[in-house]
């Protein structure tokens, strides 16, 4: 089996990826960070067997901004995070948006504000990926695919993280 040409495009753009339970967003594993790969065969077989895929953020800078409800769409709206062409996909509530981050990762997976949540990665933290399925049954899929553009490069600021 070989991968999508979206899921190689994220490779190329230096993403990680680990294996998520099927159907599920829970990471595999006691220390599920450490068994990220970037080998297209490995992750080809994850999703052969099943299971869901999700980046490692922090990755190359590589992290995930995203929302659930119209409150964290609103937010990303007012920092100007949406009008940024990068790529993005639908989750099974929101919008997932990829940025690479300027400069050193601040030591923090992840920050929840005004709606939106942010997953850098100082500390472990993942983000599921198409062509996994949500819980709900949904599968996650590209809305920009990161064949079109490479993660568009922000700093703490521009997140409303200074």
């Amino acid at each position: 089996m070989t991968l999508d040409k979206d899921m190689l495009a994220l490779l190329e753009h230096g993403a990680a990826v680990v294996r998520v339970a099927k159907g599920q967003k829970c990471p595999i594993g006691m220390a599920w960070n450490t068994l990220a790969t970037t080998i297209a065969d490995v992750i080809a077989g994850w999703l052969h067997e099943g299971y869901n895929v999700g980046l490692l953020c922090g990755s190359s800078n590589i992290i995930d901004v995203e929302f659930d409800d119209e409150a964290g769409r609103d937010h990303l709206a007012r920092l100007g995070l949406l009008d940024i062409e990068t790529p993005t996909w639908a989750s099974g509530r929101g919008e997932h948006r990829l940025f690479r981050l300027e400069g050193p990762l601040p030591p923090c997976g992840w920050r929840k504000i005004g709606g939106a949540e942010i997953r850098i990665g100082g500390k472990p933290a993942q983000s599921v990926l198409p062509p996994s399925t949500h819980p709900t049954g949904r599968p996650y899929t590209w809305l920009v695919s990161p064949q079109q553009i490479s993660p568009a490069t922000i700093t703490l600021p521009a997140l409303g993280l200074a």
